[in-house]
């Protein structure tokens, strides 16, 4: 586990070791799977659920697989935005593992929670570090201009919004 906390703080300092090690590392998705599930857990006691509430496995099994669903469909979606609007490279995989390591920066919601009285603003704060990584992980992974690679991180969010708001209306999600 240490070489994992090892990259994520590479990753949030923007370390393009990390990113590399990413690129060509299949274990990594593992390791990316791990903090995504882990960050759920952490955001859902951070926001109020009690340890009670997590011991209950629908609540921890419904709480994982919302964390996996936004990892998965934004990971997607980034890697549609970089591939088909920006004319980026790379596969898929990369893009997942590198979502996965920037997971984690989204706990800064948690602590701007308590300074911030807007829940917008405090989203917003919160995931911008997000973006920030996934950014820097895409103009590596899929050899884009920085300005490209932001833009296909914001683009990601805005299709993973698209979808939820899609299925939301299904009554599925």
């Amino acid at each position: 586990m240490g070489v994992v906390l090892n990259r994520f703080l590479q990753a949030i300092r923007l370390d393009r070791d990390a990113f590399v090690w990413m690129d060509f590392n299949d274990r990594a998705t593992g390791d990316a799977a791990i903090l995504v599930a882990g960050t759920q857990v952490l955001l859902a006691l951070g926001t109020g659920s009690s340890i009670g509430d997590l011991i209950n496995p629908i609540r921890l099994v419904s709480l994982v697989i919302n964390g996996f669903f936004f990892w998965v469909i934004y990971s997607g979606a980034v890697y549609g935005v970089s591939r088909y609007l920006f004319e980026g490279h790379g596969t898929y995989a990369p893009v997942l593992r590198i979502t996965g390591f920037a997971y984690p920066t989204v706990l800064i919601i948690i602590f701007m929670n308590l300074f911030v009285s807007s829940p917008a603003l405090v989203l917003v704060i919160g995931g911008a570090w997000f973006v920030v990584v996934v950014a820097n992980g895409m103009s590596y992974v899929a050899d884009l201009a920085i300005e490209k690679a932001f833009g296909a991180a914001i683009g990601g969010y805005v299709l993973l919004v698209i979808v939820q708001t899609i299925l939301s209306s299904l009554r599925i999600f």
